[in-house]
């Protein structure tokens, strides 16, 4: 994952969870560099660990009434970050300690036939 100033710094890894239909949810320390970064520019280029396939999106916070409904997906996705159950994701969001995002995307295939992400039209 890179930002749009991050040219050179390489990629960050992150805690993620894909959500049907077309939601990439991202979860990372609220006081960070990458979580100031998208505060102030929330571009991100998602791309697929050892592959070269990427994709161009922005990122918007998510609060815990927007999370709940998707807690057992996510608390799976980030068990060994510490939200391994609702109420753990829950403090987490609502203690400001964690900031869970959202990338909207929808699957198209590319000229290889592999699944790539796409953002989503939001016209």
């Amino acid at each position: 994952m890179s930002s749009r100033d991050g040219a050179g710094r390489g990629t960050v890894r992150m805690w993620f969870a894909v959500i049907p239909p077309g939601y990439v949810y991202l979860l990372t320390l609220t006081y960070t560099k990458k979580a100031e970064r998208w505060r102030e520019d929330p571009w991100v280029r998602l791309r697929i660990p050892g592959t070269k396939a990427s994709q161009e999106g922005v990122v918007t916070a998510v609060d815990w009434e927007e999370a709940q409904p998707h807690a057992p997906q996510l608390t799976t996705s980030f068990a060994m970050s510490g939200a391994a159950t609702a109420e753990a994701l829950r403090w987490m969001l609502q203690d400001g300690s964690r900031q869970l995002l959202k990338v909207a995307v929808r699957r198209s295939p590319d000229s290889d036939g592999v699944a790539a992400v796409q953002p989503e039209d939001r016209r």
